[in-house]
């Protein structure tokens, strides 16, 4: 019995020991990550303006409900949200296709390494590249510079200070659209395909588009779907490029969900009109993750 007892406290000690690892942890996790979330919802209640925060109650969400700008970001980032991840993935597949195709494996590895390395270079400095080179706005930019030789524009174009530009620039900026991670992705699934398969597929005289349409979109149907969920809601998310670049103008046409919640607290001081938009955010966010997998596990019910 003794040694019963024994092992049992020395069992109890490991499990304290383990819960004491992760302990620290948790409480970052908790500070960091699930307190600010639900402390904004109480917020969003109040007129907070870091001095203050008396309770309004509903009044911030039925200023929201008016606010242009806002459902007007809400507009402009869906459709940047829609363009990127339609062109990224498309640009994406397209490469993975190229490289599984190659017949050569040395060369396709090569391609590989190349393709990957950019990844090593941090995407703020990419966007830096293109705001102050790429898309300048006098002559010395090389957009401009190019556009203007050839004899598509006779006048510098302002890119990102342009209402008819900035959308386009915005866009534009991602090029080659071509992410690193996602490419493996794409390219690990293409090569899981098995030989038998494609040897039969062959031997029917399948072209290559068939190939493409039937074989190949089926075996990298879930990373497909992983990326087209992952990239909404990232998308929905991010204002980097108007942070650094346009401050959600020229007229508001570049502004964010994102930047706008930013500006509304650091820019305006009204932290309690920000935590409203946020939480609008979120219902919204949450909203389509529960809409999406839902649908994921229905088809795979099927």
């Amino acid at each position: 019995m003794r040694e019963k007892n024994k092992i049992k406290r020395k069992y109890k000690l490991r499990d304290y020991e383990a819960f004491l690892w992760i302990l620290p942890g948790i409480v970052l996790l908790l500070i960091f990550s699930y307190y600010p979330p639900i402390s904004a919802f109480f917020y969003s209640l109040t007129d907070w303006n870091a001095n203050r925060a008396n309770f309004i109650g509903l009044q911030n969400f039925k200023e929201l409900l008016t606010d242009q700008i806002f459902w007007n970001a809400l507009k402009t980032s869906i459709f940047l949200t829609v363009v990127g991840i339609l062109v990224g993935n498309i640009a994406t597949i397209f490469l993975a296709e190229l490289l599984f195709n190659l017949k050569r494996k040395k060369a396709s590895s090569t391609y590989r390494f190349l393709f990957v390395l950019p990844c090593l270079v941090p995407g703020i400095v990419t966007m830096l590249l293109w705001n102050k080179i790429i898309f300048a706005v006098n002559e010395t930019g090389l957009a401009n510079a190019i556009l203007m030789k050839i004899g598509l524009i006779d006048n510098p174009l302002t890119w990102y200070a342009g209402d008819k530009t900035v959308l386009l620039s915005l866009i534009l900026t991602n090029f080659p659209w071509v992410a690193g991670t996602s490419f493996l992705i794409y390219l690990a699934g293409l090569q899981g395909i098995p030989e038998s398969i494609i040897e039969a597929a062959e031997l029917d005289g399948i072209t290559i588009l068939k190939r493409i349409r039937y074989i190949d979109f089926a075996y990298i149907r879930g990373q497909i779907k992983y990326f087209l969920i992952l990239g909404f809601i990232g998308g929905l998310q991010n204002y980097s490029m108007q942070l650094l670049f346009t401050k959600g103008g020229p007229f508001y046409k570049s502004m964010v969900p994102g930047y706008y919640i930013y500006w509304q607290a650091f820019n305006n001081t009204r932290f309690g009109y920000a935590c409203a938009c946020g939480v609008v955010m979120f219902v919204i966010i949450f909203s389509v993750t529960i809409f999406t997998n839902k649908m994921k596990s229905s088809e795979e019910v099927m």
